[in-house]
């Protein structure tokens, strides 16, 4: 046998064994004391490491942390803005498939509540789906007779401060679905909750719409990333 050819590496073999070690060491960490036993960055750092089979993801996952702050920013970031990262398009869709999966997980519950009473009963789901978007979005929720939710679409889509909704649209898709009443529901990208005199002008429309088409307006509720106030509650709420 060739002496040369039997001698092993050892600047590079234990750096390899290390890097499959720790990211064993990683998953039993998480198996013995869940989710809450991680860092921030080491939960980024285990989800990576199902994509990318071959490379040290700590690295990688401290940078998007450090870049965009928390990991809910993380999962909403647009893909082509993670690919900068130097991640592949593959494991760049980690992240929305995350978003996308968890939120289908949250409507599921969610149409499956037997009531909606008040805006805490609504406000999870659209705390994921609107609090961490970067332009303003307006969704509605439609209900059925025992206030049950029947439905629910994202019906305007803008820019950071700025969308554009109407009231006729709205009532024809709950018309088209035979709801008995609607939830108007927006974002604020800004994080300011407060709401603005356009938001008023436009509760008003659609409560006068809904009211003459008998498709009442049940609530209309503003979400940041922070917190969520119910329009309903104001003293300003149409009679």
């Amino acid at each position: 046998m060739n002496g040369r050819a039997a001698v092993i590496n050892e600047s590079q073999q234990p750096k390899k064994l290390d890097h499959i070690g720790h990211r064993s060491r990683l998953v039993d960490k998480y198996v013995r004391g869940g989710i809450k036993s991680l860092h921030d960055y080491e939960i980024l750092e285990l989800l990576l490491t199902y994509v990318i089979p071959r490379k040290d993801t700590k690295p990688i996952a401290k940078n998007l942390l450090a870049n965009y702050g928390t990991i809910s920013a993380v999962i909403n970031a647009p893909v082509e803005e993670l690919r900068s990262f130097g991640l592949t398009l593959r494991s760049a869709s980690l992240f929305p498939l995350m978003r996308d999966t968890m939120a289908y997980c949250l409507s599921e519950n969610y149409v499956k509540k037997p009531l909606i009473t008040h805006r805490g009963d609504v406000e999870e789901y659209l705390r994921f789906n609107f609090g961490y978007r970067r332009e303003e979005y307006a969704a509605v929720i439609f209900l059925d007779t025992a206030n049950r939710v029947i439905g629910a679409e994202i019906i305007s889509e803008g820019t950071v401060n700025y969308c554009v909704v109407y009231p006729r649209d709205i009532i024809a898709r709950a018309l088209k679905c035979k709801a008995a009443a609607i939830i108007l529901a927006h974002n604020h990208p800004s994080g300011e909750t407060e709401p603005s005199e356009d938001d008023w002008k436009m509760t008003d429309k659609i409560f006068t719409a809904g009211k003459l088409l008998e498709v009442p307006l049940f609530d209309h509720v503003i979400i940041s990333k922070k917190s969520v106030i119910s329009l309903r509650e104001h003293g300003r709420w149409p009679k």
